[in-house]
């Protein structure tokens, strides 16, 4: 919702919706914030029956406990990284929305306050949002997925990597014995990352990425077109678009029964991403638009189109430089380009580094 407003600017969506959204998320994730460290630990007896157990703790913070995070292999898990750090930016967002509301449109404030009850959640909002326990990156840089992801046990996993089929784990392994091995289905701690790019240092992102990377087998449509975007930023560019050519497979490659129950269409998102928020080097970050290319060896020239504030924008990439065309020319566009601060009239340009 945050992301439409501020590439669109549409207010009307957010008086109708988009706070309405913002908040009542928020009321969510408070609600499932425990003041103890839960754990639940998994094993089968010796008749095959899988059993839980669990084990609290307390220590000051509020966890997110016995959830799945993005990566669907992992099940029954305290504070993931992903699902912390987002639920911590929602009630922070919400916070400020409160704030924003109040100070500037009080009957719509007060109309969101009579169905969401915001005097009530506002004060547990304030109480909680920064003792939300945010999972840090540990002596090697690498940001833990979970908090028992790092202790798991590690298997050789480059048969499942290479297959041309998804799901190939399961001819090995059940998911309860998936759960306590170091293996993920599909970007998680990485969605993290793509999200939220300056979140953290780029050591960090380089450790994570490398880490993960490894131990990702990509049997989610959903997958490679993160992780070809983030090897893009990173500027790995043989690995982006390895991973972008695979992804673009997904319904076009050399298993031809993918589509048989429908279509991904998800990923054709995805693939639109891998390309433009990749090699493109679009990114929105509070507000303000970024655009920082690159370009893989194989292709010659990348061409895509958004608008952004209503302005029309025509973004062409070379190997030699980027050049963004403002085809509205109504308004000024300021973004940052290459990483620089520029304001956009008519059209501007930049090398870009070799």
């Amino acid at each position: 919702m945050w992301l439409y407003a501020s590439v669109t600017g549409d207010q009307e969506f957010m008086d109708r919706y988009g706070y309405e959204l913002i908040l009542d998320t928020a009321r969510f994730w408070a609600s499932r914030l425990e003041n103890k460290n839960r754990q639940i630990h998994e094993s089968v007896n010796e008749q095959g029956i899988t059993e839980f157990t669990e084990t609290v703790t307390e220590d000051g913070f509020f966890h997110i406990c016995d959830v799945v995070g993005p990566d669907e292999y992992k099940e029954h898990k305290t504070d993931n990284a992903f699902t912390n750090y987002l639920a911590a930016w929602n009630i922070k967002k919400a916070i400020a929305c409160c704030d924003l509301l109040k100070a500037e449109r009080p009957g719509l404030y007060q109309e969101l306050n009579e169905k969401l009850e915001l005097e009530r959640w506002y004060p547990e909002w304030i109480r909680k949002a920064d003792r939300i326990y945010l999972p840090e990156p540990n002596e090697n840089g690498v940001l833990p997925q979970d908090s028992t992801y790092l202790t798991l046990k590690e298997i050789d996993l480059s048969k499942y990597k290479a297959q041309d089929f998804v799901g190939g784990i399961f001819h090995d392994y059940n998911q309860t014995q998936i759960n306590q091995i170091q293996v993920s289905k599909q970007a998680d701690a990485l969605a993290l990352l793509f999200l939220f790019e300056d979140l953290f240092p780029r050591e960090v992102k380089t450790a994570t990425w490398d880490y993960y990377s490894e131990r990702t087998i990509h049997d989610s449509s959903l997958s490679l077109c993160t992780h070809a975007a983030l090897a893009a930023d990173m500027r790995e560019l043989e690995e982006a678009y390895r991973l972008f050519e695979k992804s673009t497979e997904i319904d076009l490659g050399p298993v031809m029964t993918t589509s048989d129950a429908g279509i991904h269409a998800a990923s054709f998102g995805g693939i639109w991403q891998g390309a433009v928020y990749g090699f493109g080097g679009l990114r929105t970050l509070e507000g303000r638009l970024r655009i920082d290319p690159c370009l893989p060896e194989a292709w010659k020239k990348l061409t895509y189109e958004i608008i952004w504030h209503g302005q029309r924008l025509n973004v062409s990439v070379t190997h030699e430089q980027v050049r963004v065309k403002n085809l509205t020319k109504t308004e000024a566009v300021e973004l940052e380009l290459c990483k620089k601060i520029v304001w956009l009239e008519d059209e501007v340009t930049a090398e870009l580094k070799k």
